[in-house]
């Protein structure tokens, strides 16, 4: 005995929520595939939140007002380098210059250079080093070292005064003054290079005394350890 199966014909009805979306048990019907790209609707309840389009303003407006930010201080920031850090910088240079007098002593049985450019001339050091960041001069350049050095002694391109000539590791204590930088502004300080290779900010009151000294001829220039100033 043959048993006769009827199918129904009518579609299959899904019950989503309020809504009802019909979808015939057909095979030959197309399927869209899950991961073929989407245009974007923001208009689509999909993309909507409490009724209204998303929106994606605030995160373009933040962005504008920090550039607006960063704009203002670039106009409005002081230009050229900070004070503290050119003076940071100049000390440095003066560590470089002492530790090249200390490898050209160690070579020449102890004697100091007699200037900055026997110093370029012998040592691994550049012109740039010779030169403040709290100042006006300009680094020495040309086509040779001697050119350079050369160009050094011309005038515009040491900010230091060398008061190193004539001595010796034998005559230099370490509160002997090697080297110190021409004063940068009128009535201020400076840094002072010492025998023993540190580097100093002193006021315009002992850079006074050590210039009075220097211009008498008397050397080594030495600082008092009490910081008071002999005839």
């Amino acid at each position: 005995m043959r048993v006769l199966e009827f199918r129904s014909l009518a579609p299959r009805v899904i019950i989503s929520g309020n809504r009802a979306n019909p979808r015939p048990m057909n095979s030959s019907t197309p399927q869209s595939d899950p991961n073929a790209s989407q245009p974007l609707d923001y208009a689509s309840p999909a993309n909507q939140r409490n009724g209204r389009p998303r929106r994606f303003l605030w995160p373009s407006l933040a962005f504008a007002i920090f550039g607006l930010i960063c704009l203002y201080l670039r106009l409005t920031w002081p230009h050229g380098p900070r004070p503290v850090y050119s003076r940071s910088i100049s000390q440095g240079n003066l560590r470089q210059i002492g530790q090249a007098i200390l490898l050209y002593t160690n070579d020449h049985q102890g004697e100091y250079p007699d200037s900055f450019q026997t110093t370029l001339l012998n040592e691994d050091i550049t012109s740039d080093v010779f030169v403040s960041p709290l100042r006006s001069e300009t680094p020495a350049n040309g086509p040779t070292t001697q050119a350079i050095a050369d160009q050094m002694g011309a005038g515009g391109h040491v900010s230091y005064i060398y008061l190193g000539r004539g001595l010796s590791v034998n005559t230099v204590t370490p509160n002997a003054i090697v080297a110190y930088e021409m004063i940068p502004n009128a009535g201020g300080g400076t840094n002072v290079l010492f025998g023993d290779g540190h580097v100093e900010w002193v006021g315009p009151v002992t850079i006074g005394k050590i210039g009075s000294r220097a211009a008498s001829g008397r050397f080594p220039v030495t600082m008092p350890a009490d910081g008071t100033w002999g005839q």
